[in-house]
């Protein structure tokens, strides 16, 4: 078994995934955006390359970049709400290069990187490169010309457009080993507690608490760091949902955007579900704008108007509606997305639909519960008040199996 699974390669996990999409830094904010309404149906971000230009000598011939951004909605999201000049213009915002999503990250606290390696990577050395400080993903051409198994991570130095590369999350590394998780006893077996799994330093607000204030500094790092928001009851922590990338991944960023600049944790999360099934309450709408109006921000509130499709937004939406005329559309830039289950996505799900275990809980039956919600981190509540006590993130999940293949590894249970 063991040495069966320390023999995959990378590629060994690519069969049959989607192509990703490679955007250049100077790609306008605007031009990015419409590229994430398109991706219903796939991973619901693109990457833009992080790496200056490099040219050979005499030849105008770009050089292979190995290291790219993640961009999606909650990004593009904590961009336009995270600058008070971003929110006084927003259609300024929209028009600068999506770049600046990852510098404003970055100067904000950090963001997360994708790595490209070789198709050929051995398993474990990209479980190391995901555990390194920062990464997201990695990206995996699809057609590699290298054959050989590589002890080491190396960058692919093929000649194979990013176009033709899919990515691999932390998820689905963690799939991959659940799939022989019964090799991973005793460690599979102990409590997340025992395995000090349960993260105290978790993201979380109060249902009461300002949007914009409040949530949106803990949505960023919740983005890098492969979590989400929690939002506690006001009286006790109980955890009563979340504000999750996912879910936002879905939704339009504009008058979500809005709605983030104008109403409270509680609010933001209605507004969210009702965003996602059918147009969000008139009460909502007019307390959006009168918040955004009060504030002196019109120019948010003429883009969330600007943003609404005129013909469908009432019409209801099931999660799996689709059809090959929405993408066809003319209007389909801005019109709603199909709500689609994707193959990188948490899916769709409400605000409230939150996923949790207890202290004494299973690894393998939080890795379960996690796999099956398609989320990378799990709750933890109090068994018996449902207070949110911590989490337990994939990446550290990562990190205890991947302790457990080192050579003569110990059992971890404390």
């Amino acid at each position: 078994m063991a040495a069966t699974l320390l023999s995959h390669v990378v590629s060994d996990l690519c069969i049959g995934r989607p192509r990703v999409l490679t955007l250049p830094p100077s790609t306008p904010v605007a031009a990015a955006l419409a590229a994430l309404r398109l991706r219903a149906g796939a991973d619901p971000f693109v990457f833009v390359d992080a790496e200056p230009p490099a040219y050979y000598r005499g030849a105008a011939k770009r050089a292979a970049a190995t290291v790219y951004e993640k961009v999606g909605v909650a990004d593009v999201l904590c961009y336009l709400c995270g600058d008070a000049g971003n929110l006084s213009d927003p259609a300024a915002a929209l028009s600068r290069p999506v770049s600046a999503i990852a510098a404003a990250a970055a100067a904000a606290g950090g963001h997360g990187v994708t790595h490209r390696v070789d198709p050929q990577t051995r398993l474990l050395d990209a479980i190391d490169v995901l555990l390194a400080d920062g990464c997201q993903g990695l990206l995996v051409p699809l057609h590699g010309r290298s054959r050989r198994r590589h002890h080491q991570v190396v960058p692919s130095s093929d000649a194979v457009g990013t176009a033709d590369c899919c990515v691999l999350t932390r998820e689905d590394i963690v799939r991959h080993l659940f799939g022989s998780i019964s090799h991973f006893s005793p460690v599979a077996a102990c409590t997340v507690a025992s395995l000090g799994l349960v993260r105290r330093d978790v993201h979380a607000v109060h249902a009461d608490d300002d949007g914009l204030g409040a949530i949106l500094p803990l949505l960023r790092r919740a983005v890098a760091d492969g979590t989400a928001v929690a939002v506690v009851a006001d009286d006790g922590n109980a955890l009563v949902g979340e504000v999750c990338p996912g879910v936002l991944a879905l939704c339009d960023v504009e008058p979500a955007a809005a709605a983030f600049a104008a109403l409270s944790a509680g609010d933001i999360m209605t507004y969210m579900d009702c965003s996602l099934s059918r147009s969000p309450p008139e009460f909502l709408v007019r307390a959006v704008r009168a918040q955004l109006a009060e504030k002196g921000l019109d120019a948010m509130a003429e883009l969330m108007d600007c943003s609404a499709a005129p013909d469908d937004a009432s019409l209801p939406l099931s999660p799996s509606s689709s059809t090959s005329s929405d993408e066809g559309s003319p209007s389909s830039g801005r019109a709603r997305r199909p709500r689609r289950m994707s193959s990188g996505s948490f899916g769709w799900r409400s605000t409230e639909d939150v996923v949790a275990c207890h202290s004494g809980s299973s690894l393998v039956a939080v890795m379960a519960q996690a796999l099956a919600h398609r989320v990378g981190y799990v709750w933890v509540v109090d068994e018996t008040s449902g207070v949110l006590v911590g989490v337990v993130r994939f990446l550290d999940v990562l990190a205890v199996l991947r302790e457990h293949l080192r050579p003569q590894s110990q059992p971890l249970c404390k």
